[in-house]
């Protein structure tokens, strides 16, 4: 998709954002907010979209209200649009950015298996932005690796394999400030990750262990390393998961998706940063190698884990990832996404991602990094009682704790990869809820795979 910046709109279907103090004299249209209406003047269309009261319009309002705007387009089967921000105060260019991303991303459909394809938008005009060329395309770089991390989490689990991920990994090792290295079977073994091995033992496509090194500024700054829970296919294992809970598990690594995703933001972008991409793929298959319930694995760490669930394989492969990636980069700080428990959207819901961290400066970026970009979190706790819950009686560590089941699960999943993390700042993301929307489009937000933490991350690290 095209974007224009103009002051006069050449295309003859326009798309007004009204506030409600400026909805008079439009019959049936109050501009109330998601209030959208299309009229038609001779040959030209206008969809009005309502904004609500102009005092309290929010980046949020326009970021949505845009995308349920591109949908109506759409829909319309028009191919050009021209967009015209509302006359009101406040920050005009950060209003504008928002209306941006919200076409960006609300013009996001997964197509790849339908054999009729819709019409999509190919050129849109703003008319009357500010937004400059570097500008534009920092937001097109960071909405395209979204809908990369969507498209990754959306195709079949028959294609986005470990190995598959690791191929897609390499590319961005091909040229620039990065470099990729694939531990495979025989290295992990090799070099002890005894629980990702564990984990992908039973699957015919073997797990493996990427990463990616991207130094886009000094030796003397700072190393960020992002691990991504890549669990291609979850099947749970020989605690095998049920008919409702199994269909949709090819999202299992949007975690991975995330961090790939981030890596090939900061790469296009030039970002002046460090960073360590760590993704554990593992395919979670029932097979004559599968692992086993009430079995002891050691990890990379030298801990001992007990196995209570194979179905809690996220935090044992996170956990081999940490250690490793602590052991060879000593990064100065950890950031991981998972999609880890049902708990937390127990708790949260689907709109916000669970937060658990060692550090409170780490914790408090994070937050209002995912407030300012509408990627919310919420900070739960980590008391010890929780670790203690974890104590094994056959080896060091269980993975699954000893309340009573359901209970606190996603903060004692939490507590047990914190275990990992030594004293280095870590911040834990528990996206379960929020990397997957099992219901229809909502504004920026898409049917299946959001690709939810690429624009967090992108705004906390600076991308």
């Amino acid at each position: 998709m095209k974007i224009k910046i103009t002051t006069k709109p050449r295309s003859t279907f326009k798309v007004r954002f009204i506030p409600e103090d400026q909805a008079t004299g439009l019959p049936d249209f109050t501009g109330a907010v998601d209030q959208m209406s299309t009229r038609y003047e001779n040959s030209d269309g206008i969809l009005y979209c309502g904004i609500g009261p102009a005092g309290s319009c929010t980046p949020a309002v326009i970021r949505t209200t845009a995308a349920k705007a591109v949908q109506t387009v759409q829909k319309l089967k028009r191919t050009d649009a021209a967009f015209i921000p509302a006359e009101i105060s406040g920050n005009t260019v950060v209003l504008e950015t928002a209306l941006i991303e919200g076409i960006l991303l609300g013009a996001y459909r997964y197509t790849a298996y339908k054999t009729e394809k819709p019409v999509d938008i190919t050129t849109v005009e703003i008319v009357g932005g500010q937004l400059r060329s570097p500008e534009l395309k920092r937001l097109h770089y960071i909405a395209d690796s979204v809908n990369y991390a969507r498209d990754l989490v959306n195709d079949n689990a028959s294609v986005i394999t470990p190995a598959y991920l690791a191929k897609e990994a390499k590319k961005l090792g091909t040229s620039g400030k990065c470099t990729v290295t694939v531990l495979d079977m025989k290295e992990l073994q090799r070099q002890k990750c005894n629980l990702i091995t564990a984990v992908g033992g039973g699957s015919a496509t073997p797990p493996v262990l990427i990463l990616i090194e991207y130094r886009g500024a000094s030796r003397s700054t700072p190393v960020t390393a992002l691990v991504g829970k890549g669990v291609t296919f979850d099947s749970g294992g020989q605690n095998l998961k049920p008919t409702g809970s199994i269909e949709s598990m090819r999202d299992d690594m949007a975690g991975a998706a995330a961090v790939m995703a981030v890596l090939g933001a900061a790469k296009r972008l030039n970002s002046q940063i460090n960073l360590v991409g760590v993704i554990p793929a593992v395919h979670n298959a029932i097979g004559s190698r599968a692992f086993f319930p009430g079995d002891v694995y050691t990890s990379h760490a030298g801990k001992t884990v007990e196995i209570w669930s194979t179905d809690a394989e996220g935090r044992l492969i996170l956990a081999d990832a940490i250690s490793y990636c602590r052991k060879v980069f000593r990064p100065d700080r950890i950031i991981d996404l998972a999609t880890l428990t049902g708990g937390i959207i127990t708790a949260l819901g689907e709109q916000i991602a669970g937060l658990f961290s060692n550090n409170d400066e780490l914790a408090t970026a994070l937050f209002n990094a995912g407030e300012k970009c509408r990627e919310r979190l919420w900070r739960l706790p980590l008391y010890r009682e929780y670790h203690d819950s974890l104590k094994g009686d056959r080896a060091d560590l269980r993975n699954i704790s000893k309340f009573k089941k359901g209970c606190a699960s996603s903060i004692t999943g939490a507590a047990f990869i914190q275990e990992f993390a030594g004293d280095t700042p870590w911040a834990h993301l528990d996206i379960a809820g929020t990397a997957y929307n099992d219901g229809s489009a909502n504004g920026e937000i898409p049917q299946f795979g959001t690709g939810f933490g690429v624009r967090l991350l992108s705004e906390f690290l600076g991308v």
